[in-house]
């Protein structure tokens, strides 16, 4: 359990963080981006070349897919920043304590 003492504008608290949990978490994510990047990124891309419905009353509700597509593309770049935000948590970590260091890189297996 790593431990974070702040002090701020009343009293000082202390955060624990489990390595753990974080290294499952950062895991999870890498999962999501990877699932993105194989699955998720080329199917969009199938269906914005797909010309398939040019006419008829079914037309104006297929103009709402690309907007569709946008929104889920932007779930990527969420979890790029969850990401992000978790790598940083436990590269401060591993700055902090060899112990923890030893941990976090055999539970992420780099």
């Amino acid at each position: 359990m790593a431990q974070l003492t702040m002090g701020g504008a009343g009293a000082a608290s202390t955060i624990d963080i489990n390595p753990d949990d974080m290294t499952h978490i950062a895991n999870e994510l890498l999962a999501i981006a990877k699932e993105f990047e194989e699955t998720i990124k080329p199917e969009i891309k199938k269906l914005k070349d797909n010309k398939y419905l040019t006419k008829g009353q079914a037309k104006k509700s297929m103009d709402k897919v690309p907007k569709a597509n946008e929104r889920v593309m932007e779930l990527e770049d969420q979890y790029n920043m969850a990401a992000s935000v978790v790598f940083d948590v436990l590269q401060t970590m591993i700055d902090a304590d060899q112990e923890i260091a030893e941990k976090i890189i055999a539970a992420l297996e780099i």
